[in-house]
C-alpha cells in the first residue's frame, strides 16, 4: 500500500512540475479556394509540418471562407480576424514599396531560385524596417515568371500589341502592357475567364498556374514567353503577433523551423510545380508557346530601365539603397542558378 501511494505521489508530482501544454488553434484565411494548387502544394503541407513540429501544441485550421478581401488580409491578421494568412506585396504598394522590384521583368525563370534570392535580399536590407508591424513574418516568395497569353496570336513584335486589350492585375504589369502598345484592363484574376471567353479582352498577362487554377487553358491558345519573365510579383506569409507571442518556446520553434529560407524554398518549389502543371495543361488543351523575339525583349528592357530609375528614387526617399538591393538580388539569382 505504501509503495502504491508513493508511486502515485511521484506521478502526480511529475505532472505538477511539467503540465501538458494546451493545444492552441490558429485560423488560416485563404482568399483562393482550398483546392487551389497553392494551398494543396504549399500552405496545407506547411501547416501540417508546423503542427507536427509543435508536438501537439499548435493546430492550424483552414477557414471555409476568407475573412476579408485579398488586399485586406494583412490587417485581418494584425487585428486578429484570422491568425494566419498570405498576402501580395503589390496589393499594398505604398506599404511595401521596397519590394516593387519583384514586379519588374527579367527576374528569373524559376521561383525556387528567385524566392530564395528575395528572402535573402529581405534579410540583408529590410528586416529592420517596420513593414510588418503588428504581425509575425514567416517568409516570402516570388510567383515565378509571368507570360503574355493571347486568344488569337503570338506577340512576335511590339506592333502585335497595338490596341490589344489585356487583363492585368498589377501596376507594373499594366504599365508593361501599355508601354508595349497594348490596352490594360485591370480586373481581378477571378474575372479573367469571363472576360476572355466573352471577348471583352484579347489577352491575359499572368502566370502559367492560372491555366489550371482559374481554368484559362481553354481560352488562351497562344503564349509568348519572355526569358526571365514578363514579371514575377511576390507574396508573404504572416501570423498574428500576439498569438505567436503567447506560445511556449516549443510552439514558437515549430513556426520558426519553417520560416525564412526554409519557407522560401518550400514556396518557390510549390510555385514551380503549379506553374509546370499549368504549362502542361496549356499544351494538353492545344496551346502553343514561343519565346519572345529580340524586338519585344528590347522594348521591355527600355520600360524596365524606367522602372529601375523610379525604384532607386523611391528607395532613396525611404533611406534605402535601391541600386544595392537590385544588385544583391540579381547576384543571388545568378549564384543560386549555378548551384
Amino acid at each position: 500500500m505504501f509503495r502504491r501511494k508513493l508511486g502515485l505521489a511521484i506521478v502526480c508530482s511529475l505532472f505538477a512540475v511539467a503540465p501538458l501544454r494546451a493545444e492552441t488553434v490558429f485560423t488560416f484565411s485563404s482568399w483562393i479556394p482550398l483546392t487551389h494548387g497553392l494551398n494543396t502544394n504549399l500552405y496545407i503541407p506547411w501547416a501540417e509540418a508546423v503542427e507536427k513540429a509543435s508536438d501537439g501544441e499548435v493546430k492550424i485550421r483552414f477557414l471555409p471562407k476568407a475573412v476579408a478581401a485579398p488586399d485586406a488580409h494583412f490587417d485581418a491578421v494584425r487585428t486578429g480576424q484570422a491568425d494566419i494568412a498570405f498576402g501580395t506585396h503589390g496589393y499594398s504598394p505604398q506599404q511595401f514599396s521596397a519590394y516593387h522590384f519583384t514586379d519588374f521583368p527579367f527576374l528569373g525563370d524559376k521561383s525556387a531560385v528567385t524566392s530564395l534570392a528575395l528572402q535573402r535580399t529581405h534579410e540583408q536590407f529590410l528586416t529592420d524596417k517596420d513593414y510588418y508591424r503588428g504581425v509575425h513574418l514567416i517568409g516570402m516568395n516570388t510567383l515565378g515568371p509571368g507570360v503574355l497569353y493571347h486568344t488569337k496570336k503570338f506577340i512576335e513584335s511590339p506592333e502585335d500589341m497595338a490596341g490589344q486589350k489585356f487583363r492585368t492585375g498589377g501596376v507594373y504589369v499594366r504599365r508593361l502592357v501599355e508601354g508595349l502598345g497594348g490596352v490594360s484592363v485591370a480586373q481581378p484574376i477571378t474575372k479573367a475567364y469571363e472576360l476572355l471567353s466573352t471577348g471583352v479582352v484579347d489577352g491575359h498577362a499572368g502566370h502559367s498556374e492560372q491555366m489550371v487554377g482559374f481554368r484559362l487553358a481553354d481560352v488562351l491558345p497562344f503564349a509568348t514567353y519572355i526569358p526571365g519573365g514578363l514579371n514575377s510579383g511576390s507574396m508573404y506569409l504572416i501570423v498574428n503577433q500576439a498569438k505567436y507571442d503567447a506560445l511556449s518556446p516549443k510552439g514558437k520553434q515549430a513556426f520558426d523551423q519553417y520560416s525564412g529560407e526554409v519557407f522560401a524554398r518550400m514556396a518557390g518549389e510549390a510555385w514551380d510545380k503549379i506553374n509546370g502543371e499549368g504549362k502542361a495543361a496549356h499544351e494538353a488543351a492545344g496551346g502553343k508557346t514561343i519565346v519572345a523575339p529580340d524586338s519585344v525583349v528590347e522594348a521591355m528592357r527600355k520600360i524596365d530601365a524606367e522602372f529601375e530609375t523610379e525604384y532607386f528614387a523611391t528607395a532613396k526617399e525611404a533611406a534605402l539603397d535601391g541600386s544595392a538591393i537590385l544588385k544583391f538580388f540579381h547576384a543571388e539569382v545568378e549564384k543560386l542558378s549555378g548551384q
